[in-house]
């Protein structure tokens, strides 16, 4: 088997359009010595006629999956690149030379990600991700898929998702692996990707699943201090309510130090 420096993965079922938009964002890379591989899910459009007829992908398969992790670790287990980047359908990468710029990075750091371009057709936007990483940033956010490169081994040392997670397993396997086992990352200041928003963990159906899901997660992982860190967040939040009230610009305005 060929060994490559990156593998992208790409997840797909039934998004012929988003999955063409993809796939065309990694055959016009300036770097082309990538391996592509398409985990389709048993789609019923024409999402076959266009990854049978592209040929930057490496390898694919089409069958039913229990869920988009599990399709994810289907395409973990078929990469053997150093890195893997997961780039599903309708996410593109931002520019031709994306990979070109990437690949010098890609060498020590276990965790490698950029910066997004969020393709919101409202409003888009970028989103410039921590250089620095902490618990904080995790508890309220996590890393993009599609602007993050993992070192494949990772999975190989503390397991693949999570399928039990039906929304969060990309993030839970974030917060492990860097607030729990502290593995190397690095920020590069370089759009990665353009980010599809109509992605699952987008929609706002889904934000009590996400809650209880990502709830499961810390008070099993971090059972000694989530609830202290709870708190403790309870109360930097009403720090914040006070400092924006009126009586307290006021106090401020007035001089009086001790609120300060």
């Amino acid at each position: 088997m060929d060994k490559y420096k990156l593998s992208v993965i790409t997840v797909n079922l039934n998004n012929g359009e988003g999955l063409l938009s993809t796939v065309q964002s990694i055959s016009t890379q300036t770097f082309s010595d990538i391996e592509y591989i398409v985990i389709d899910g048993g789609s019923t459009d024409n999402s076959l006629e266009i990854i049978e007829k592209e040929s930057c992908i490496n390898h694919w398969v089409s069958e039913k999956d229990e869920g988009i992790y599990d399709a994810m670790n289907k395409g973990i287990r078929f990469a053997s690149g150093e890195y893997v980047l997961f780039l599903n359908s309708g996410d593109r990468l931002h520019e031709s030379t994306t990979i070109e710029k990437v690949i010098p990075f890609l060498n020590d750091s276990e965790i490698i990600y950029g910066d997004l371009f969020f393709a919101d057709k409202v409003k888009p936007y970028v989103y410039n991700y921590p250089d620095v990483l902490s618990f904080s940033f995790l508890f309220n956010a996590s890393l993009a898929h599609p602007a993050t490169f993992i070192k494949k081994n990772l999975f190989e040392r503390f397991g693949l998702y999570d399928t039990t997670f039906r929304i969060v397993a990309d993030w839970a396997f974030f917060t492990k692996v860097i607030a729990k086992e502290n593995v190397a990352t690095k920020h590069i200041e370089q759009i990665i990707s353009d980010f599809d928003t109509e992605g699952i963990s987008s929609k706002n159906e889904n934000i009590s699943q996400i809650m209880e899901e990502r709830e499961r997660f810390l008070t099993k992982e971090f059972a000694l201090f989530y609830q202290d860190y709870v708190k403790h967040v309870d109360v930097l939040n009403i720090l914040q309510r006070i400092r924006s009230s009126k009586g307290y610009r006021l106090l401020r305005k007035l001089g009086v130090k001790k609120f300060q």
